[in-house]
């Protein structure tokens, strides 16, 4: 069993290709797309951490969409996501506002909206589309589906920027020490 991450699919929310400038003519083609990209990585006996916002449409229509995805889902509710009880009819396992989890060495936050201060830990977030193309900035990686080329995340890749991203602060805080001294 594998780990995956994604966020902000949006299926079937027509505006969502325009607002974010993604590259689909029509959100039948950008729901078939995300439906193979995720597919496609993930096995029915994976683990799969949705970050929020997940699409538009009634239950039925939104139910219909998510037993096609593969994997085990777990939903951190966005904020175009109605309550609990709603995304669990959608399809998801478990739904909740956050959580903290590991990945490796690291305590991981899974939220949608990234808090606006630094975190002390790591967060794993959506909402900010595009907006935020780099995909980790101050502890927090964007795991919005635009950085992404639409596909989910895996575990090992985010362990590996998140390793990365701890040794260039533990340097930078050094460096800063230093300058200090």
């Amino acid at each position: 069993m594998k780990k995956w991450f994604i966020s902000d699919t949006h299926f079937s929310h027509t505006n969502i290709i325009r607002y974010t400038g993604r590259p689909f003519e029509t959100v039948e083609e950008m729901n078939r797309c995300l439906i193979k990209n995720w597919n496609d990585c993930i096995d029915a006996d994976d683990q799969v951490f949705f970050l929020g916002d997940f699409g538009l449409g009634d239950v039925d229509h939104l139910h219909s969409i998510c037993s096609q995805l593969k994997g085990h889902k777990i939903c951190i509710r966005g904020n175009h996501d109605r309550n609990a009880s709603h995304m669990m009819r959608v399809g998801f396992s478990i739904v909740l506002e956050s959580a903290f989890l590991k990945i490796g060495q690291h305590t991981v936050e899974l939220i949608h909206i990234p808090s606006n201060e630094k975190p002390v830990h790591f967060q794993l977030h959506g909402h900010v589309h595009e907006k935020r193309p780099s995909k980790i900035i101050s502890n927090q990686l964007n795991l919005s589906v635009e950085v992404w080329d639409y596909k989910p995340v895996a575990e090992k890749i985010i362990l590996s920027l998140l390793d990365k991203a701890s040794k260039n602060e533990i340097r930078l805080e050094a460096q800063n020490s230093n300058l200090m001294s």
